[in-house]
């Protein structure tokens, strides 16, 4: 090509884009970036992707916090796609009870059996991936770290065809798991999250939560509980009992309470992993003090931007959820409370006898060599944790449930 005439197509191209005639170029923002992957329903391929990104720019806090997120969310959605995979019956009452079975997993025509072993290692992987979550979120230093987050937009992509499809909706997943969360189509089409600094401990907290009710079970052997109840959770279970599988005709509701009684009977579970044990008490520390680090920030924020949690002078984005400051300063009493009960320092109230008796929970927690319900029930499960020491009162926490109006258990979820 000529001189002149590439030098007056330069010329041109250059008066194009300095008067906006042609776009330039821009790199997506994290928060962009986070919205296409979850409103395309590539969580996993997000967390791939914004990984490499991250590994670009070390000092980026802003993606290191949609590394973190999208990492949570996608650990949500290979749980979701391996119970998939493996048939899990959503909506059975029994599975709608427990909080790893809870999610609206599609009916699967062709799913795979699955036995103990492979469930198992399907709640492993969980473990693993929210403590890499964690981890990445533990590296953030930036304290005006922002997101701004569209669940409402978002999908996971559970029966993993490649696709967001309408029951994989985020909002749809959230409402299924907390059905008085007051999540609908309008309300979710509406919402941004302004998550901050404060909501980084927060997801931190969650992630710890999360992972401490898994080491729980993980600790125990949960093998003979499965192979006699896996049918009520699963259509193809791997079991050495088929025929309870199979589908009863006639019988009205009597396998049902048969079924409930086999489950109840059977959690009795050995401890095989006294180690997880001791990191799921370390997690629950971990989350009082999240919590408390999560409060701090909060108080210190000066803007009221789509408040996730908002503080007594901010705006939160969940319809009707204010937060007073009587409720914030009963919560940091709780979180006094609760970890005292976890360092054995106070006492758990015993149930039976006239004698005022406290358990030390944390001795139950680390030395059982067995949690067996039924007797934990009964109260003679508790009986080797029996001790003299001061007693949590029952009057705080009636303070406690007035000062949140009756509605302390929903706060406690929300407020982590």
């Amino acid at each position: 090509m000529p001189n002149p005439i590439r030098h007056c197509l330069a010329g041109l191209i250059c008066l194009a884009l300095s008067t906006g005639l042609i776009a330039e170029t821009r790199a997506m923002t994290p928060s962009e970036r986070v919205d296409d992957y979850l409103s395309t329903a590539r969580a996993s391929a997000g967390s791939a992707e914004l990984a490499a990104l991250l590994e670009a720019e070390p000092g980026n806090d802003e993606l290191r916090l949609a590394l973190g997120f999208m990492q949570f969310a996608a650990a949500i959605e290979h749980l979701g796609q391996a119970w998939y995979r493996h048939g899990l019956r959503s909506r059975s009452d029994f599975a709608r009870m427990l909080p790893f079975l809870r999610l609206p997993v599609p009916a699967n025509p062709e799913p795979e059996p699955i036995d103990y072993t492979r469930a198992r290692a399907v709640l492993e992987r969980l473990v693993e991936e929210l403590d890499r979550a964690d981890r990445t979120l533990a590296g953030i230093d930036d304290g005006e770290v922002k997101l701004d987050l569209y669940p409402g937009r978002g999908h996971l992509d559970f029966n993993a065809n490649g696709s967001a499809e309408e029951d994989e909706a985020l909002w749809r997943i959230l409402a299924a798991v907390n059905p008085r969360g007051g999540l609908d189509a309008e309300t979710a089409s509406q919402f941004r999250i302004g998550f901050d600094a404060a909501d980084v401990h927060w997801l931190r907290g969650y992630c710890n939560l999360l992972s401490a009710l898994l080491d729980f079970y993980l600790s125990h052997d949960g093998k003979r509980l499965f192979d006699h109840t896996a049918h009520l959770y699963f259509s193809e279970p791997d079991t050495p009992y088929p025929f309870l599988a199979e589908l009863e005709t006639g019988g009205g509701m009597a396998p049902m309470v048969l079924d409930a009684v086999a489950m109840i009977h059977l959690i009795d579970l050995p401890v095989v992993e006294p180690a997880r044990r001791e990191r799921m008490v370390e997690r629950l520390h971990t989350v009082i003090e999240q919590s408390r680090s999560s409060w701090q920030r909060i108080r210190d924020e000066e803007d009221d931007d789509r408040e996730w949690v908002p503080g007594p002078d901010q705006t939160g984005v969940i319809p009707g959820a204010a937060v007073s400051e009587t409720m914030v300063e009963a919560w940091h009493d709780f979180l006094s409370e609760a970890e005292s009960i976890l360092a054995g320092e106070t006492l758990v109230p015993f149930w039976r006898g006239q004698r005022p008796v406290g358990i030390n929970l944390r001795r139950a927690l680390l030395e059982s060599e067995r949690f067996d319900l039924v007797l934990w029930v009964q109260g003679t499960g508790a009986a080797p944790y029996f001790e003299d020491g001061p007693i949590t009162d029952a009057a705080f926490w009636r303070q406690l449930r007035d000062a949140f109006n009756g509605r302390f258990l929903g706060f406690a979820l929300w407020f982590n």
